[in-house]
């Protein structure tokens, strides 16, 4: 890049800019979305909005007024398994899913678990499991069930580690048609082998079942006349290197959303609204270990 710039609100008031994306620590996305809005520029933002449900509103808050877009960078949404799965779903090839399941799990070097080096393991910058694994997993899970969550269920700690963030994180939410799912994450425990996955997503429906591998780079499908497992095909994938294959959510999404930004096109995928709703079921899950009870996901006023 011809410029660069040690403090953001210095590119923000020389530059002439139609975007930014902003990529920094989880505690500094609300403050600099909320600038960017001033400046009268649309906000990329990495999930998630913010670290509470205030800072969230307060961004919602500037973009309405200076009337700018924001997206929140949900990335694996964009997945070819992930998108081959929701037509499906669209389509009614299982049925009305009843139960999901999501899970990220593997071990971190007990090196990234030191919060002076590693900022992912701060509480101040908004660490944790549950805000950065498991974030992903709400989403994906919510979405192929097809209603939103409405009441959770949860135990979140830091159990490996004994760090000052969570790296374990259990829900169980209710969705507000009756499904359920649950998400299990964290970031101490072993993962592929010995027969057990360390990533996926699926449904269970009355007709069959949908299993999202990998964040997107496999789909399968299981049809009870059948009683087997087959995998979807998903072409796209074998377009890319397979170092390239992981990425696939992110290119797909920036792909989406800088050609709606061409075309003049404020409806970006992936608002606000959805964010804020995300971070509330966050914001449950932490109040229901607090409290050891189910919690109802709060509504935005």
């Amino acid at each position: 890049p011809s410029q660069r710039f040690l403090d953001y609100r210095d590119l923000l008031s020389k530059v002439e800019l139609e975007a930014v994306v902003i990529a920094t620590p989880h505690h500094l996305h609300a403050r600099q979305a909320i600038a960017a809005a001033e400046a009268g520029v649309a906000v990329i933002c990495e999930k998630p909005l913010a670290t509470n449900l205030e800072e969230a509103s307060a961004v919602l808050e500037a973009v309405r007024r200076h009337r700018v877009p924001l997206t929140v960078v949900h990335n694996f949404l964009f997945a070819p398994g992930v998108r081959r799965a929701l037509r499906l779903l669209r389509d009614g090839a299982i049925g009305q899913p009843l139960w999901g399941r999501a899970l990220a799990l593997f071990r971190k070097p007990r090196e990234e678990m030191d919060p002076t080096l590693h900022w992912r393991a701060s509480r101040e910058a908004g660490g944790g499991c549950l805000n950065d694994t498991a974030y992903h997993e709400i989403y994906l899970v919510e979405a192929l069930v097809g209603s939103p969550v409405g009441r959770v269920e949860a135990r979140v700690q830091p159990a490996f580690f004994g760090g000052e963030v969570d790296d374990l994180a259990l829900l169980l939410l209710e969705h507000e048609n009756g499904a359920l799912s649950t998400v299990a994450s964290s970031w101490g425990v072993a993962g592929n082998g010995a027969g057990q996955v360390h990533n996926l997503v699926e449904v269970h429906a009355a007709e069959g079942a949908l299993c999202v591998l990998r964040r997107g780079q496999e789909l399968f499908c299981y049809r009870f006349p059948q009683r087997r497992w087959e995998a979807v095909p998903l072409p796209e994938v074998g377009e890319w290197l397979s170092t390239e294959r992981q990425r696939l959510g992110h290119i797909y999404y920036f792909q989406e959303v800088f050609h709606r930004l061409a075309q003049g096109k404020g409806d970006l995928p992936v608002g606000g609204e959805e964010a804020w709703h995300n971070l509330a079921i966050i914001e449950a899950a932490r109040r229901a270990h607090r409290e050891r009870r189910a919690v109802e996901v709060p509504r935005r006023p």
